[in-house]
């Protein structure tokens, strides 16, 4: 695919698939569960994903591909790997595309009463599909202005946020002592519950690693890029927990309504709920922005790997059209059906792309690993970095494995496992049978051409 992207324009992309609703309503859930601590829960699951980028950033530079750790997955863990990291990938991008779109639902009834939600929320899904249709460029510069709105609101609700809460803070004339009191009195449970949150709060950091195929810079460049534009994502998310949770702590919002979305009322703004649904919108209009290309790119990458229907493989100027346009159906179908069974859809969907990208981001982690120990080449000049490389694949793939397993002991996220796993399965069923039927056929057409030959025995006889 032609190579027309900049840095910057890759840069924003992560930012558009991982700074989404929960971060810009001021992080409710998470200080819901854990408090004050879901701040260093935050810094933790900021680790997870720098660990990730380490593990990613190597095998990027050395070969970037629109599959990304599909690809890397199937060069070093097997072909059935990399079938089950593409098809997972692509399954819970739809998944979340048709289901998070339904966020929107409020906005519509506030400014579209009468409206059938169903049929805007279509309409929407299929104009973002004509963005991404118009090429890379296209979706590039609709992606920049619509993250560089999003990153620049976040930025004043932050500074906002820090103001109220440092006169609600004198008000009450609290200290610093009752802030680590506080810490110590939430429950380990809560914290690592908010610590998981947290961590899948990152998913869509990954997406660097797709853009890059399309990307110009250099190998070093480009994994100077990957490292920058994580801490930058990481340190913004970080800003905006740290700033809610201080927020609610000082008195001056509670959990009822969106920490942030309050705020816009307390800064004395005009129509503040207006102008939190405009963020609202642009900020899910991003995600999905985002989402879409990316998973595009990666149905792409399973055609052209002889994964899916060789036409979802052919390109244009403007890019895999096909796969864009098979990418906008598959999502709208999503759509509609969790429209008409909302809450059964809702909790397969979420169960199905949990399981699925933590799948994801675990065979990252294992890649790297292999990666790690075929590779001639050291990039990591440094003793530190050296270290962190080897250290990075195992206990990034330890942490992803504990947050699959803490899904079993946890209320809201029982079903996880219990859904997502048989689904991996049915996939993994269905790449053997495929395999199965294409090695048959490939035999059966070697027979004819073999057909009067002699064997190797008479050969060398």
């Amino acid at each position: 695919m032609p190579v027309v992207l900049t840095g910057r324009q890759m840069s924003m992309v992560a930012f558009g698939t991982v700074i989404s609703y929960g971060l810009v309503s001021g992080s409710a859930f998470p200080l819901l569960v854990a408090g004050s601590a879901a701040v260093p829960a935050y810094m933790a699951a900021g680790l997870v994903a720098l660990l990730l980028m380490v593990c990613l950033g190597s095998m990027v530079a050395q070969r970037a591909t629109p599959g990304a750790f599909g690809s890397y997955a199937e060069c070093h863990l097997g072909p059935a790997t990399g079938f089950l990291v593409r098809a997972a990938y692509l399954a819970s991008l739809v998944l979340i595309i048709g289901t998070e779109v339904s966020l929107l639902t409020p906005v519509l009834a506030a400014w579209l009463p009468h409206a059938n939600t169903a049929a805007v929320l279509s309409v929407l899904l299929a104009g973002l599909v004509l963005v991404n249709l118009g090429g890379a460029r296209t979706f590039a510069h609709c992606e920049v202005a619509l993250s560089a709105f999003k990153i620049l609101s976040l930025i004043a609700l932050i500074a906002l946020a820090v103001y109220h809460a440092a006169q609600g803070f004198s008000v009450q004339s609290q200290s610093s002592v009752g802030f680590a009191s506080s810490l110590a009195e939430v429950p380990f449970v809560n914290i690592w519950q908010a610590f998981m949150l947290a961590t899948l709060g990152f998913v869509g950091i990954e997406s660097l690693a797709i853009v890059a195929a399309e990307t110009k810079i250099s190998a070093d460049g480009l994994r100077c890029r990957l490292r920058v534009t994580t801490l930058a994502v990481v340190g913004l998310a970080l800003a905006a927990a740290a700033s809610a949770s201080a927020l609610v702590q000082s008195g001056a919002a509670s959990l009822s309504q969106p920490p942030f979305g309050t705020l816009l009322g307390l800064a004395g703004l005009p129509w503040p709920n207006t102008l939190f649904r405009v963020l609202v919108l642009v900020t899910i209009l991003s995600v999905l922005n985002s989402q879409i290309y990316c998973a595009s790119r990666m149905l792409f990458s399973m055609a052209r790997a002889g994964q899916a229907p060789v036409g979802l493989g052919r390109t244009t100027a403007r890019g895999p059209v096909r796969a864009v346009m098979a990418t906008g159906a598959l999502s709208i179908v999503v759509l509609l059906l969790n429209t008409w069974q909302a809450g059964a859809a809702y909790v397969a969907a979420t169960a199905i792309a949990t399981t699925g990208l933590l799948f994801v981001w675990l065979a990252i982690f294992l890649a790297s690993a292999r990666h790690r120990m075929g590779s001639k080449t050291v990039h990591l000049k440094s003793r530190t970095q050296r270290c962190i490389g080897a250290i990075a694949p195992t206990a990034g793939a330890l942490v992803v494995v504990a947050i699959a397993g803490s899904t079993l002991a946890i209320d809201e996220f029982v079903s996880t496992l219990h859904i997502g796993v048989p689904f991996m399965l049915l996939l993994w069923l269905g790449y053997a049978i495929f395999k199965y039927l294409t090695d048959s056929k490939r035999s059966r057409h070697r027979a004819p051409a073999n057909a009067g030959r002699p064997t190797a025995t008479l050969l060398v006889e």
